[in-house]
């Protein structure tokens, strides 16, 4: 196992079978490595991000984690999308102290004139190179309308790997989850796509997801730690440790070496008083003030966390 972390440490890429291995080395050991490498590749930079539940509930989706779906009995807000100026004024509001906001939708897709309302409004944003966008499938000719419009970044998440996805979505497949972000890869944007972790996936499960998100090139990495939620289907499986969490972000790191890895969903839940290590762990990012359907910590409290680490937060 020490040659194994004193190879990473000289460059070495490791294979699938040896990211399996890693997971049986020590917290400390790995450490040494993962955070190494997000030295190495991101410096002192630390990003932080936001987003708004710009349209809830009543998806068509049969997600068995998602309090939003049609399918589940979770008790949450249910809304059409809001008016483009109020996710305008809200954007512009966080982007006084995150880097980049995402604007997130329920459902499969939104339909072209929820898309058109969002375009007039990104056209005049003066910040729209930092926002995203998080809608679900996209067409070509939707793609075409966000990138003359200045969107740069399409969120679209694998959740977990592609043996494991039938066990939790049935109403679409993973090849169109894939396809959609090989597609905004075409048409130029950055790619945002991470996972869903403590939902009964294996080791392995994880570590081919890492090895697909690495294939398809994806920018930034959000990894979302599965918190039970009542009337879901998952809402029975039990939380995850800290110490795997911090594993697990050690494991990803060292297999996809450059991309922004983001903790997000069940950061503050799961970690606690561990919050800090994600950074050790590799992380070079997370998400603050809030999630689609659960409350997140004061985004004070996270810049006071990076400053009091000695690292520098990117806001452009």
């Amino acid at each position: 196992m020490e040659n194994l972390i004193s190879e990473i440490l000289n460059g070495k890429q490791i294979t699938k079978g040896e990211a399996l291995e890693l997971f049986d080395i020590d917290l400390e050991d790995l450490f040494l490595a993962s955070s190494k490498i997000r030295k190495k590749h991101k410096g002192a930079r630390v990003k932080i991000c936001s987003i708004v539940n710009a349209k809830s509930g009543q998806c068509s989706e049969d997600c068995k984690f998602c309090a939003q779906s049609s399918f589940n009995k979770a008790d949450v807000k249910v809304y059409p999308l809001i008016d483009p100026e109020k996710i305008k004024e809200v954007s512009i509001q966080a982007l006084e102290n995150v880097g980049c906001f995402g604007i997130v939708s329920s459902g499969n897709s939104l339909n072209d004139e929820e898309i058109s309302e969002l375009c007039k409004m990104f056209k005049k944003h003066e910040k729209v190179s930092r926002l995203g966008v998080s809608i679900g499938r996209i067409s070509d000719a939707s793609f075409i309308k966000l990138r003359e419009v200045g969107i740069k970044k399409i969120h679209h998440n694998l959740e977990t790997s592609e043996n494991f996805y039938p066990n939790i979505c049935s109403t679409h497949n993973y090849h169109g989850r894939v396809d959609t972000l090989k597609r905004a890869k075409k048409f130029g944007f950055k790619l945002c796509s991470g996972g869903l972790f403590g939902i009964g996936e294996s080791l392995r499960d994880r570590i081919d997801l890492a090895f697909t998100l690495k294939e398809i090139g994806s920018d930034s990495v959000p990894m979302n730690f599965f918190m039970p939620i009542k009337g879901t289907v998952l809402e029975h499986l039990p939380a995850m440790k800290p110490t795997e969490i911090l594993k697990t972000l050690t494991v990803f790191r060292i297999i996809l070496q450059t991309p922004d890895i983001m903790v997000c969903g069940g950061r503050e839940m799961h970690l606690r008083d561990l919050q800090s290590w994600i950074f050790q762990a590799g992380a070079n990012g997370m998400m603050t003030g809030g999630y689609l359907t659960t409350d997140g910590r004061d985004i004070t409290i996270d810049r006071q966390m990076i400053e009091d680490l000695g690292l520098q937060l990117e806001t452009e």
